[in-house]
């Protein structure tokens, strides 16, 4: 065999060698990328999971805490005022009470029931404003930040545009939602101001914002339990068909927007 045959022969063993090669790395790395995706797949479904684990169990304390909160109302506030009314009553009626003093009981048995009166209406506006029931949205929030608003964290509500009518769920839902945003910037961004603005032009825009400390959006996300409370919002957001756009950074402030019809 001469030198040329040779040389040929080697070519062709390197060469379908080196194909060889070749075709094990594209094989490689397609079962490696499948591999990865798979793994990829697998931890997003876990993320997911948590989350709504999560979720699920924010949304079940939050309702417990409500329910604590009422219950609390209820019995320490509307409970032992009726006891006392019930008492003041049940002494006049037996006459413990001497005769001078009997008028005195009465207006203090009526200034009881005026507070009891009192304290259920509060809580049933907590419950369901009456404002967002008659007025519609924009009143209630006016009333909810002159409600909220405080002299080291003033609430300023703000409107552009000509109101558009929202069914009464959308409207209590999206309500809940502002409420919920301004109550955790008081409670967690120590601000000296929030604001809030609604955009009734098409569409519509929602806009809560504070001058507090701010927070690293992508750390919070990445945090489950910490996050939780931004795919809450999301969540809830979502079911007014909208999109909710958070911009925050340390000692940058907030500005979370609520974009529903776009």
């Amino acid at each position: 065999m001469d030198s040329e045959s040779t040389n040929l022969i080697l070519i062709l063993v390197l060469g379908t060698a080196g194909m060889l090669i070749l075709a094990g790395g594209i094989i490689f790395f397609v079962v490696y990328y499948q591999k990865k995706m798979l793994q990829n797949k697998i931890h997003t479904q876990q993320l997911e999971a948590e989350y709504q684990k999560e979720l699920l169990k924010s949304t079940l304390e939050s309702q417990e805490k409500e329910r604590r909160r009422i219950a609390t109302e209820l019995h320490d506030g509307v409970g032992a005022m009726l006891s006392a009314t019930k008492l003041c009553i049940n002494m006049m009626k037996n006459g413990t009470i001497p005769m001078e003093e009997l008028d005195l009981a009465m207006v203090d048995a009526k200034e009881m029931l005026d507070d009891t009166i009192e304290t259920v209406r509060r809580i049933s506006k907590d419950l369901l404003p009456a404002s967002l029931e008659i007025f519609g949205l924009s009143k209630a929030l006016s009333e909810l930040c002159e409600k909220l608003s405080t002299r080291e964290t003033p609430i300023n509500f703000y409107e552009i545009g000509e109101k558009v009518k929202l069914n009464a769920e959308d409207e209590l839902l999206l309500y809940r939602i502002i409420q919920e945003l301004i109550n955790n910037a008081l409670k967690h961004a120590q601000a000296s101001s929030v604001k809030v603005s609604i955009n009734w032009n098409y569409p519509i825009e929602v806009v809560v914002s504070d001058d507090g400390k701010g927070f690293d959006l992508l750390k919070t996300k990445e945090d489950v339990k910490r996050g939780i409370g931004l795919y809450n919002i999301e969540n809830r957001v979502s079911l007014l068909n909208g999109e909710v756009k958070f911009d925050s950074a340390v000692n940058e402030g907030t500005r979370i927007s609520i974009v529903i019809g776009g």
